[in-house]
């Protein structure tokens, strides 16, 4: 709920006209406000609490606002749109920096709601929900590096200009590896040398990421899309590899060693459900 109306306050203090795009994510952000009030009422209700925590409706509920943030997001964070961000002589700036973390903040914990439904609700592994957030940097990694790619090759120098190919490449395979370990962890067929090969090779490719992207001859020098998503797939790289180096607890082990069955509820996620 919290990050509903910082989202809120952001979109409607816009100093432009609000036009269609922007209009859009401002009924997105009602939209989650609302959803996110009345999830933390039914986890906080015993008699809404077992008609819709850990079955189909959250589920839906979650999905239904995942899909439209994943659009909302689009908008806002584009620099062509030039909203929260832009670009400008092949650098990417911020522009409205409460709006730029907080719809980033919002639309990831709602990633991470989906994740941590679907794998109570269905028995995934205990591990889908970070797969997924892993999937979703990867997807903002290759999409902004895809549509700065040409005004940084115009701009900057040819180092840059093949640094930002290669954060194509680490998202696109990403997106590939962690696709992989998501429909493994919902089948169940997460056995511990796959798990350790996708973990291994996403962690190495994210943190020569971060070397190369972030340093002062990247495209991700500064502060934006670039710089957060490799950082960010390399902090969730980092601990899945942890995690199947050092299984913290019994569903864990399980998962590595070939069970993808999982337990849990929805009771846990009361308090991200108050943050929508």
């Amino acid at each position: 709920m919290t990050l509903s109306v910082v989202n809120i306050g952001a979109i409607v203090d816009l100093p432009d006209e609000r036009k269609m795009k922007q209009n859009y994510a401002l009924a997105v952000a009602c939209i989650s406000l609302i959803a996110g009030t009345f999830m933390t009422v039914a986890n906080i209700v015993d008699s809404l609490r077992n008609m819709i925590i850990g079955n189909v409706v959250e589920n839906a509920v979650a999905a239904i606002l995942l899909a439209m943030w994943v659009i909302a997001i689009a908008f806002i964070q584009s620099p062509a749109n030039g909203i929260a961000t832009a670009i400008v002589n092949g650098q990417e700036i911020i522009l409205y920096a409460n709006l730029y973390f907080f719809s980033w903040f919002i639309f990831l914990i709602t990633v991470y709601l989906v994740g941590t439904s679907f794998r109570d609700n269905f028995q995934f592994g205990p591990k889908f929900s970070q797969w997924t957030l892993l999937f979703t940097t990867s997807i903002i990694l290759l999409s902004t590096s895809i549509s700065l790619r040409d005004e940084i090759c115009d701009y900057q120098d040819e180092t840059t200009c093949e640094r930002t190919k290669y954060a194509v490449a680490i998202g696109g395979i990403g997106i590939a590896m962690s696709a992989i370990a998501v429909l493994a962890s919902i089948f169940g067929l997460m056995v511990r040398m796959l798990e350790l090969a996708i973990t291994g090779l996403i962690t190495i490719l994210y943190f020569f990421g971060v070397v190369f992207l972030t340093s002062a001859s990247g495209p991700g020098s500064s502060m934006g899309n670039i710089y957060f998503s490799v950082w960010g797939g390399c902090f969730v790289s980092f601990m899945l590899m942890l995690g199947n180096i050092l299984p913290q607890n019994e569903s864990e082990i399980e998962e590595v060693g070939g069970n993808g069955s999982s337990g849990g509820g929805g009771a846990g996620r009361g308090m991200d459900e108050e943050n929508l």
